[in-house]
């Protein structure tokens, strides 16, 4: 139990303006597990921290004390690939929209001329 480890992840994800839940989909963990980590309940694993360090950019250093301003910054790509990811699937729903309101409209019109029948 590191409490600056603890405090390190806590900074990493704030820093990065990510929920524990954000962070924990991230990581394949459960938010509960961030809180507990954050909280100095348990420690992160090597795997946990490697991921940390490939996602955000880091240095291993950051976990043991030295700390680099640096290291804690998001990288840049990540956050493109990230905005990517999210501008893709707001088209997708853009298009379902449409595509529905399109159905909606051309089932309303069959359902108009039979009643006029």
């Amino acid at each position: 139990m590191n409490k600056h480890v603890a405090s390190v992840i806590k900074i990493i994800r704030k820093t990065n303006k990510l929920t524990q839940a954000e962070l924990a989909e991230l990581l394949d963990v459960t938010p509960g597990h961030i809180g507990s980590l954050e909280q100095g309940k348990s420690n992160p694993s090597y795997k946990i921290m490697l991921i940390m360090m490939d996602i955000f950019n880091m240095d291993a250093n950051i976990f043991f004390g030295k700390t680099n301003q640096d290291a804690v910054a998001i990288n840049a790509n990540t956050i493109q690939f990230i905005q990517g990811l999210l501008s893709e699937v707001d088209e997708n729903i853009i298009e379902f929209k449409r595509a529905f309101e399109q159905i909606s409209a051309e089932d309303t019109g069959i359902n108009d001329n039979i009643d006029n029948q």
